[in-house]
């Protein structure tokens, strides 16, 4: 993003914008919307505002706390390291706050964000990250890994699908706790800096304890302004 660009979206390497969940049994409970707000403070740098989760709707839950709507928030950094026509690396790093009541979860994150084109029309992008509690480790907010990783294809330059998948766990006993998630989708370059698509996903396809009936359906969204 250039100097002085704002851009509402997702995650930048899968850019989800709205989530909707599709598991057997509780379709559409919840539907949220994990949006990222990123300011380019330079050419090199980005800063942010992001949701892992975010807004919810329609939660089933049967009181009106604000905690069920909203109930995480975290900020987050992208910095410039090496770049080619080939190749992008970016050091990602924040503070998320994984959970705001009743007891505030912080923790640091520290990963690499990278894009390499493997051919002609084709890019792997990968997001590895590293997360360590801050407090409450022993009641959910322990140390964790995610390692997710997407392949785009371009066969003209309005149209990207792409296929992914990775690992995630924590790192306690991830042996126990792994999921390896499925996903496939597309984004439509629409012009203007609007990037927009569709996706499905299976958080974990193939992990400990896999299943298919968890499921979920995404908008994905790229606006720049």
């Amino acid at each position: 993003m250039p100097h002085g660009g704002f851009e509402l979206t997702g995650d930048p390497a899968r850019p989800l914008f709205m989530n909707v969940n599709m598991s057997k049994g509780s379709e559409l409970k919840p539907i949220n919307f994990p949006l990222d707000f990123l300011w380019g403070v330079t050419d090199d740098v980005l800063l942010g505002i992001v949701h892992e989760t975010g807004p919810k709707f329609n939660t089933g839950a049967k009181d009106s706390k604000f905690r069920n709507f909203y109930n995480d928030i975290g900020f987050r950094s992208y910095f410039y390291l090496a770049g080619g026509r080939d190749y992008e690396v970016a050091l990602d790093a924040g503070i998320p706050l994984h959970q705001l009541n009743p007891d505030v979860w912080v923790g640091a994150r520290i990963g690499v964000l990278g894009r390499a084109n493997v051919a002609r029309s084709v890019a792997l992008v990968y997001d590895p990250t590293l997360y360590f509690g801050f407090n409450d480790r022993d009641v959910g907010n322990g140390d964790g890994i995610d390692v997710p990783f997407f392949v785009y294809f371009q066969p003209t330059p309005t149209i990207a699908p792409y296929v992914g998948t990775g690992v995630n766990g924590p790192l306690k006993h991830f042996g126990d706790y792994f999921a390896i998630p499925l996903e496939g989708g597309v984004l439509f370059d629409v012009g203007r800096g609007v990037n927009i698509g569709g996706m499905l996903r299976f958080p974990n396809a193939l992990g400990k304890n896999n299943t298919l009936d968890a499921r979920e359906l995404g908008f994905l969204a790229q606006f720049r302004f």
